[in-house]
């Protein structure tokens, strides 16, 4: 059915976009610099649904938009995802074109958190652009680190990271063990 094709391909559009910023850890735990547009070992069939709930949702067939409005929650089962407003641009009838998360956007999962007031996901450029005045992308627990700035962008398949104007957080310990000072 057209429109089962339709919703399997937003979300694939919309994991991909969140599981960037939020994104996953190497196995020996150190982070890298985000997630690939798919999981490495993507189970055949997912464990869990993925919910989409809003206050509101409108579908424009003829301008190929959906609404997702007020207090929109994702709920997948590799990240949650938080925003006042999701907007899913469609090319045709089932390709994503863009999606925009607007207003106090926030993405989690069991490593990482990432928080914005705007975040677009472009497919053509494979680019997701995060901003506000203090968009952050942080990696959790122990190796706890984080990115801030106005402007943080992401390129998926160049593994590429620009912030803007930035600023860096490491954790504790980060130069512990370098044998020769940083500064003489």
């Amino acid at each position: 059915m057209n429109n089962n094709r339709f919703w399997m391909t937003w979300l694939l559009a919309a994991s991909a976009m969140i599981m960037v910023c939020v994104a996953e850890t190497t196995t020996d735990g150190e982070a890298k610099g985000e997630a690939p547009a798919t999981p490495k070992e993507a189970p055949a069939t997912p464990k869990q649904e993925s919910v989409i709930t809003a206050d509101k949702i409108e579908f424009d067939n003829k301008e190929g938009v959906i609404l997702f409005d007020k207090n929109v929650l994702v709920n997948d089962e590799q990240f949650i995802m938080r925003s006042d407003r999701l907007i899913v641009f469609m090319e045709g009838t089932n390709d994503v074109d863009q999606i925009m998360a607007i207003g106090n956007v926030s993405l989690t999962n069991e490593n990482r958190s990432a928080r914005c007031e705007k975040a677009v996901y472009t497919r053509k450029d494979g680019q997701i652009v995060m901003t506000g005045n203090d968009a952050q992308l942080e990696q959790l627990g122990d190796k706890a680190g984080a990115v801030s700035g106005k402007r943080i962008a992401i390129w998926l398949n160049d593994e590429r990271v620009e912030v803007s104007p930035g600023r860096v957080v490491l954790p504790p310990g980060t130069f512990k063990g370098v044998d020769k000072k940083l500064i003489p």
